[in-house]
């Protein structure tokens, strides 16, 4: 029974996986590959990072745990072949993890200034907010009655519709907000930029970019929103 299929990039993280983890209560080692130790911990992270729909197999079924365990050794006997053959001296090879780091870096980034700003609209901005009434709810149905229908075509409901129209004024709203808070703080700063370079830029990004690749930051990017950001209104 073939339960797992790994692309190269999951085997490559599969195996970075298997690297530490030794801590904690389920430091006890679960298998041995040489002189490699897999621990309890090792195995649950690697389960933690399975899809979601074949977690609960693993957790419960006997033969899927033996089977993914089987798995990960065989990633494990693999990888130390590779270094007993000096793959990982290899000039392309460095060069590509330096590339994964670099990538791996820049998230982690990115995903800090984004959770700075939604901290931010947390303590400056979501107590302000009003949340829309049943009757602005109410008002926005009406409004836009002829797109109130599913994808085949069959009217939704102002109960059906409710709660997708309410996350989407609340959402616009915090927004909106967060557009006009910036513009404050724009306001109060000292802001310089060089047109020249920046007009240089079209050219050197054309060449870089293939055609539909650049996209306009919108505020609705560039904004933390709460959970329930992705719904849409009904016929949008």
């Amino acid at each position: 029974m073939k339960l797992f299929f790994q692309t190269a990039t999951t085997v490559f993280a599969l195996a970075l996986g298997l690297v530490g983890c030794n801590k904690g209560a389920d430091s006890a080692v679960l298998a041995k590959v040489n002189r490699t130790t897999i621990t309890v911990a090792d195995f649950k992270k690697q389960v933690q990072d399975l899809d979601p729909q074949v977690q609960p197999l693993v957790a419960t079924d006997a033969k899927a745990r033996k089977e993914y365990l089987d798995q990960i050794v065989g990633y494990e006997v693999a990888l130390q072949e590779a270094k007993r053959l000096g793959l990982d001296k290899d000039a392309e090879y460095k060069k590509r993890v330096d590339t994964y780091r670099e990538e791996m870096e820049r998230k982690v980034q990115e995903a800090m200034k984004f959770e700075l700003l939604a901290n931010l609209v947390k303590k400056e901005i979501a107590n302000k907010i009003t949340v829309p009434t049943d009757q602005e709810v109410k008002d926005y149905y009406t409004k836009n009655i002829t797109r109130m229908r599913t994808a085949d075509g069959k009217k939704v409901s102002l109960e059906q519709a409710a709660p997708v129209i309410k996350d989407r004024m609340a959402n616009e709203r915090q927004r909106n907000a967060f557009v006009d808070y910036v513009k404050s703080l724009k306001a109060k700063a000292t802001i310089s930029i060089d047109e020249k370079t920046l007009a240089s830029l079209g050219t050197d990004t054309a060449e870089l970019s293939a055609p539909g690749d650049l996209k306009k930051p919108s505020a609705a990017a560039a904004t933390p929103v709460k959970e329930g950001a992705k719904k849409e209104a009904p016929g949008k």
